[in-house]
């Protein structure tokens, strides 16, 4: 499987250690265009349905995005907890994020990884 950056998928994060998340959920691709289709692993943050007013550390995604999102419940992206998963843990594309949260995303990104 191809993935491309800021496309949403439903993934298995199981088994998880500490505070990781785990679960079965949705996680946004945050790896680069420059990697795509080269690994067998994607770059991805998880998302939630716990939601949080910390901008910083999370991107908002309103119910009213569902069609472009494929989402059922308005989410947050879990800026922090960038991992990277091997594809086989990607269950099936649900949509991708809107510009202007992808744009929000890419500026957290670069904030808490300092690049």
């Amino acid at each position: 499987m191809v993935t491309k950056p800021f496309e949403i998928y439903l993934a298995n994060l199981n088994p998880k250690k500490g505070h990781e998340v785990g679960k079965t959920r949705p996680v946004v691709v945050v790896h680069s265009e420059l990697i795509q289709g080269i690994l067998s692993t994607s770059v991805v943050c998880p998302l939630t349905t716990q939601l949080s007013s910390a901008t910083l550390l999370r991107v908002h995604l309103p119910l009213s995005e569902s069609q472009t999102t494929g989402l059922t419940e308005p989410s947050d992206v879990i800026v922090d907890q960038i991992r990277s998963i091997d594809n086989q843990r990607l269950i099936k594309k649900l949509g991708e994020l809107p510009s202007s949260q992808a744009e929000q995303l890419k500026k957290s990104l670069q904030t808490i990884l300092a690049v």
